[in-house]
């Protein structure tokens, strides 16, 4: 089987630190990646697209952009995309996720529940965020009592190990071998990483966000042949902007109105 893994896009965010002709190169630029996302499913015959969480930048984001962009974007790919919240965009009363657009785009499917989904060629396990904050395994629901005869993906989005000092939403790293799992889906970071064999990997956010995401601006293309085969994993870029650091010394007055006109 063929997926697009997917997962940050933090659609809405305002980036107002960037000034605000800079900001809405921003915007247009993670809307821009968005439709790339869906081109790139459609060139590599994807079976279906997996997003990882946060989709928006928050619960807050107008809901313009939950219909005529992110809806329709997400919906002209045609085939299955199945939608956990992240931290982001938590599953909480008020949510984007009771927006009609959900229920009207028969492909879409934003998952409200922590249970197996059985698909023809696999078992989806997706771990929805249900509260802003947390110090609770998204992935703890999992067990060995259920049946795994096929392909298995886990769909989750949080911190793995020691990845940093937040505790938030912790994912094991021994998550793929402890919940007898094929892939990991993850969302919450923002480059590309993967652990355990690349049987569990961060997308990375489509577009890049700020400095210092290294590897960002891309999503995954997972194949899988059969249960218990490693997942080959080929990143593919949809970002455009390329974040790059200047430095200069102020010597004497004057210089820094000089230096905001280049």
């Amino acid at each position: 089987m063929k997926f697009l893994h997917t997962a940050d896009w933090q659609m809405g965010m305002k980036s107002e630190n960037l000034g605000s002709e800079a900001a809405e190169r921003v915007r247009k630029a993670r809307l821009d990646a968005a439709q790339r996302v869906i081109q790139v499913a459609k060139e590599n015959e994807a079976e279906m697209i997996l997003f990882a969480g946060d989709m928006f930048e928050d619960n807050a984001v107008n809901r313009s952009l939950v219909r005529q962009q992110m809806g329709e974007i997400l919906k002209s790919f045609g085939k299955p995309v199945f939608i956990i919240p992240g931290n982001h965009d938590p599953l909480v009363p008020g949510s984007v996720w009771e927006h009609s657009v959900w229920k009207e785009s028969k492909n879409l499917h934003v998952i409200q529940t922590a249970e197996p989904i059985e698909r023809e060629n696999c078992i989806l396990f997706p771990c929805p965020i249900q509260e802003k904050h947390s110090t609770k395994n998204p992935m703890a629901w999992m067990d060995d009592r259920q049946e795994k005869r096929k392909i298995c993906i886990a769909i989750a989005h949080g911190n793995v190990g020691s990845i940093s000092e937040e505790k938030e939403h912790p994912i094991p790293l021994d998550a793929p071998s402890r919940y007898d799992l094929d892939y990991v889906a993850l969302g919450h970071w923002h480059s590309y990483k993967t652990y355990a064999g690349k049987r569990m990997a961060y997308c990375g956010a489509h577009e890049t966000t700020k400095f210092g995401e290294r590897d960002s601006g891309k999503v995954v293309l997972v194949e899988i042949a059969k249960r218990g085969a490693p997942p080959i994993l080929k990143p593919i870029p949809t970002g455009r902007l390329n974040w790059q650091p200047w430095e200069e010394t102020i010597r004497q007055p004057g210089e820094l109105e000089s230096l905001a006109k280049k």
